[in-house]
């Protein structure tokens, strides 16, 4: 087999045919994993929440018991405690009877301290927190649940509660505060952490009370790394619960946080957030074989379809082009029949022209030298003359051949141009055939074809638009009701599901005079560009409005909107902005309102759609036996 450069038409295909097979397939699979990995993640952030909700639980259930140790404590000494106020006695034993408490003061409503039992190693304080203490248990009469300190490898939690002489006694007569090491909350913490997943609790102050992993399950030393990764947990969840956040290493984690309603310790449950890339590789490509397998059967299904659907093209191509040169190289080479790859269809037309062309010139140039000859042997007496006309001759005989030739390619041009329809429709039934011959288990296949179709229809439609604004024929004028004539345009116009349209026509009809066929093709245009700029997803309304002397014809969408810097160009000839398209739809639009002597406006607002409105001459309104007759 002809070996191909690389510049060729074959390599070409076989490009164009890889890319065009391999690209989609990538693109669909990185959709599909990208959906598999939001699921995922979805499932696994409602695992997190639960988990979060559970040592949230865990959080309150244990501070809310102990608030309620004191809380009851406090109402039983002011009601059964034998004497008017707490006094030494009661603190002390309340102090043995909780090992937790490290140390508890009495105070007076005015935040003086009255008495206190400690333990030895604490080194409790309370001053920075009296002033929120006699807010909330002077003033408000409710418990008071402090800040939380770290001493000496500890974690303490301050509480404060109001003391009254008696139940029904409003006023408060003093304060019970409370210093309790949080050792038995680190414990049941430790015990509920997933291990599997990664847990942070922060007080209200951003001091970290516990984390996964931590010794005795408390956070007995500071933190400053996972304190400033809940700095960026807290800025990118904002008012969120749960999501996906950035921490200071670019890497992506899913958290779900619960607050503490009684203390407003904040809980972050925290795993790696699963990217689809990890997830290909991780589960999708379990052997290399089988990756090898498919990419091995891909190059050898695009090498027989390039070698099907090419070579036939390729091969009388490349004999032709070798014919020519030789034509070219040796003026006295005669090109046969055999020489030349002659297939029936426009490739062997063009074969057939070109040896026909070369016939018709060894012809005409074997004729010029027989009548060279025979000038030559005239009269030689004659010889300058004789000369002279010769070389008169040879010029003319130059001219001629240049001027058969420029005919020839002309003719050549003239024919591929006017032809270039039958090999769109010659590659339409083949591909039709093909794909009615492919099996449909090769979805891969019955999608090109698919391809094939839509350009082959779009080909067919940029030459039906610029055959149509070329061509110039005069109007045929007919009398047609307005509104029974664009309800049969709607009716027959194709849309999407996504798109629905709808009318809104005036009450009454008039009669207008118009060439229909033109008319309706401009209607058309506009339905069509409307449904192009909403990208198959809005509502298109044709409506009319009736005037005195005119009839306003509006087609409205709810699209994008056209800018002002475009509105003065939609008009004109071949000028668009989209991607794909000749630019002449619009163009119709305004040579055939333009030629019924009418009007078209635009209105638009981006963001929220455009009105294109025709305004027409009424030929005859309902009832009317006079108006526009005599037009």
């Amino acid at each position: 087999m002809a070996t191909h450069k690389l510049g060729g038409l074959f390599p070409k295909a076989l490009l164009v045919l890889s890319i065009v097979s391999i690209v989609p397939i990538f693109i669909i699979g990185y959709h599909v994993l990208s959906i598999n990995t939001r699921m995922l993640n979805n499932e696994r952030l409602e695992r997190q929440q639960t988990v979060a909700g559970r040592l949230s639980s865990i959080l309150r259930n244990n501070v809310t018991r102990k608030a309620q140790l004191f809380s009851i404590f406090t109402d039983l000494h002011s009601d059964l405690g034998g004497h008017r106020f707490i006094d030494q006695a009661d603190i002390d034993y309340l102090r043995r009877r909780n090992p937790d408490i490290t140390h508890i003061s009495v105070l007076n409503n005015n935040g003086q301290q009255l008495f206190y039992s400690s333990d030895e190693k604490s080194r409790f304080s309370y001053a920075n927190d009296l002033d929120n203490i006699l807010t909330t248990c002077v003033i408000n009469g409710q418990d008071y649940v402090g800040s939380v300190s770290r001493v000496d490898g500890a974690l303490y939690s301050l509480m404060a509660f109001p003391v009254r002489d008696n139940l029904d006694q409003k006023p408060v007569s003093g304060i019970l505060v409370v210093e309790l090491d949080l050792k038995e909350l680190g414990e049941s913490l430790q015990a509920a952490y997933p291990a599997d997943l990664q847990a942070l609790v922060f007080a209200s102050d951003g001091t970290i009370i516990s984390y996964s992993g931590a010794e005795q399950g408390l956070a007995l030393t500071a933190q400053p790394q996972k304190k400033e990764e809940s700095l960026y947990i807290e800025r990118q969840l904002g008012a969120r619960r749960a999501g996906e956040v950035t921490l200071e290493d670019r890497t992506k984690w899913l958290v779900a946080s619960s607050e503490v309603a009684l203390t407003h310790w904040t809980v972050y449950v925290l795993q790696p957030a699963q990217r689809p890339l990890a997830l290909l590789f991780g589960g999708t490509v379990s052997s290399v074989v089988d990756l090898l397998v498919i990419v091995f059967g891909m190059i050898v299904f695009i090498v027989i379809v390039s070698y099907w659907v090419i070579i036939p093209i390729t091969r009388p191509l490349g004999r032709l082009q070798a014919a020519a040169a030789r034509l070219r190289e040796g003026s006295d080479y005669l090109i046969k029949r055999e020489d030349l790859e002659i297939p029936q269809n426009e490739i062997g037309d063009l074969a057939t022209v070109f040896l026909d062309m070369a016939t018709a010139l060894r012809q005409r140039k074997e004729e010029i030298l027989k009548a060279q000859q025979a000038l030559t042997q005239m009269n030689r007496t004659l010889e300058k003359r004789v000369e002279e006309r010769t070389r008169e001759l040879k010029e003319t005989t130059r001219e001629l051949v240049k001027t058969e030739r420029l005919a020839a390619i002309g003719q050549m041009a003239s024919i591929i141009s006017h032809e270039i329809r039958n090999p769109l429709a010659v590659i339409s039934n083949a591909a039709r055939l093909i794909k009615m011959i492919v099996s449909p288990k090769e979805p891969k296949l019955l999608k090109q074809f698919g391809i094939i179709d839509v350009e082959i229809k779009q080909a067919s439609s940029i030459i039906n638009e610029v055959l149509g604004y070329a061509r110039s024929r005069d109007l045929i004028l007919t009398a047609i009701d307005l509104n029974s004539y664009l309800k049969e345009i709607i009716l027959s116009f194709p849309l999407n599901c996504g798109i629905e349209l709808k009318e809104d026509f005036a009450p009454e009809s008039v009669r207008v005079k118009v060439d229909a066929e033109e008319m309706k093709q401009a209607i058309r245009n506009l339905i069509a560009n409307a449904a192009e700029a909403m990208q198959d997803h809005g509502t298109i309304t044709v409506g009319t409005r009736i005037g005195k002397k005119v009839v306003c014809i509006f087609v409205a969408d709810t699209g994008p909107g056209i800018k002002e810097d475009v509105r003065g160009k939609i008009f004109s000839p071949f000028f668009t902005t989209k991607a794909r398209g000749t630019g002449l739809g619009l163009a119709v639009v305004g040579k055939a309102v333009a030629r019924h002597k009418g009007k078209i406006f635009i209105q638009s607002q981006v963001g929220k759609g455009t009105c294109f409105q025709l305004y027409l001459k009424i030929y005859k309104k309902p009832g009317d036996t006079s108006y526009g007759e005599a037009s």
